[in-house]
């Protein structure tokens, strides 16, 4: 690995003018703008600058925060007091088209890494939002676009470089550190040491892309739910299905839109995965006509874009019950306080059992569904904080029932305590904080939220 070359850090402190529009930045979430502020705010750009900063925060005794770059939902990476590491400079990527691999920082967000190896024919299984970066999307596991073929982000890395909490830089895979590497995909927010690099294993890049969506009547998820969980099954294992259960925007009234995502050598090859999806029920009632839709890989991000500004709230559900199954168990919650606001039931072909049953053979990854289920609610008033946030947990308690387990990049880990037992296996769980205590016995890193 290149030895980088040392610069001269500099410290954002909250009374540096600077201080208020980085952390802005790393709020995202209008909902937790002032809800909490780092002691210092250091922006790296090598390795060696991440354990500069981190030897920085021991000599100050400080917490240590690392922030890629990107939304999440609960804002995690802001914490109080402690010294926060914007990773947002490790925006290097480095190809090598013959081999199938890339060196890739931590802060490269998914949307660029995509274009950039499209360029050379080649792909990786980015986040749905474009704008999420490496850092954190990987570290929890990863679930993105052609998971059904690929697997989770995290199957697709063959290194980690990061940095210790003692401040040593190491690169972790099978066969060196082999507990780091275990533990850096799917440890999420809590893990303990500053990722700065991935090795990624890449894959030719599709041919093509198809999306088919058709929308109904939100009254219409009783006629829906049989054809949905029959149609998922019957679907290619690579598809990806989504059912998005919320307000249309253009009509104003409670909506259940099935949209069926393939990818393939050629348009052709893409539709076919999904053909099961183009004869819905008669009975169910539409709105409008269905849309088809053929794209390339790298524009699949549009059907995740995730607007900038807003206050928001989200949840994650893992289930083993059909798609049709959770459709009914929510659909009368289509009607949200705000509409913005889905309610995101996510389920691949066939069985989806290997990007989302993970059983840990990934990494400290190990607890998954067949179905996944993302509430996501987003709003402009403070006024409407209590309502849209009492939403969320409604959606979720509605849910329970079907709950296999949570997704840590995407739970509301500020819920309870019990949040955290519900996102790893108890033996994932406990190793993780034994690998804790052996790699930062002095709690450098701030753990989970």
């Amino acid at each position: 690995m290149p030895t980088p070359t040392p610069t001269n850090l500099a410290t954002l402190r909250p009374a540096d003018p600077a201080f208020g529009k980085s952390l802005a930045g790393a709020t995202w979430n209008a909902r937790l703008a002032g809800a909490r502020a780092p002691a210092g705010i250091v922006a790296v750009r090598t390795a060696t600058d991440a354990a500069a900063a981190i030897r920085k925060a021991a000599s100050e005794d400080l917490k240590i925060s690392p922030r890629g770059s990107g939304h999440h939902y609960e804002a995690a990476a802001l914490r109080d007091g402690g010294l926060m590491l914007d990773l947002g400079g490790l925006d290097f990527i480095e190809v090598n088209a013959k081999a199938q691999t890339a060196r890739v920082g931590a802060g490269v967000k998914g949307g660029h890494l995509a274009k950039c190896l499209a360029a050379r024919g080649l792909a990786f299984p980015v986040g749905h939002c474009a704008d999420v970066a490496l850092s954190g999307y990987i570290l929890a596991g990863g679930f993105g676009w052609n998971a059904g073929e690929w697997g989770p982000a995290c199957a697709n890395v063959r290194a980690i470089e990061m940095v210790t909490a003692a401040g040593d830089i190491v690169v972790a895979s099978e066969s060196e550190h082999a507990d780091l590497f275990w533990a850096a995909r799917g440890g999420g927010p809590g893990f303990f040491a500053a990722i700065t690099a991935y090795h990624l294993t890449l894959h030719p890049l599709p041919g093509a892309a198809f999306a088919l969506s058709h929308t109904f009547t939100a009254a219409s998820a009783p006629a829906l739910a049989n054809w949905l969980t029959a149609a998922t099954a019957t679907a290619h294992p690579s598809a990806e299905i989504v059912c998005l259960v919320g307000i249309d925007p253009e009509s104003r009234q409670p909506t259940v839109t099935v949209r069926a995502i393939a990818v393939g050598a050629d348009e052709a090859g893409a539709r076919s995965r999904v053909a099961s999806f183009l004869s819905p029920p008669a009975e169910a009632e539409p709105l409008g006509e269905p849309q088809e839709e053929s794209l390339d890989f790298t524009e699949l991000g549009k059907f995740s874009a995730m607007p900038s500004g807003k206050r928001v709230a989200a949840d994650h559900v893992w289930s083993d019950a059909p798609l049709g199954d959770l459709l009914l168990a929510v659909y009368t919650l289509a009607e949200a306080p705000s509409p913005l606001s889905t309610i995101n039931l996510v389920s691949l072909g066939g069985d989806g059992a290997v990007p989302s049953r993970p059983h840990g053979v990934h990494g400290a990854l190990s607890v998954g569904g067949g179905a996944g289920a993302g509430i996501y609610a987003m709003w402009d008033d403070a006024a409407d904080d209590a309502a849209n946030c009492a939403w969320v947990r409604q959606v979720d308690a509605a849910l329970a029932p079907l709950r296999s387990g949570r997704y840590v990049g995407e739970a509301d880990l500020t819920a309870g305590p019990e949040r955290l037992g519900e996102c790893f296996t108890p033996e994932a769980l406990g190793r993780l904080g034994a690998l804790r205590q052996q790699y930062d016995p002095h709690g450098r890193f701030f753990t989970w939220p």
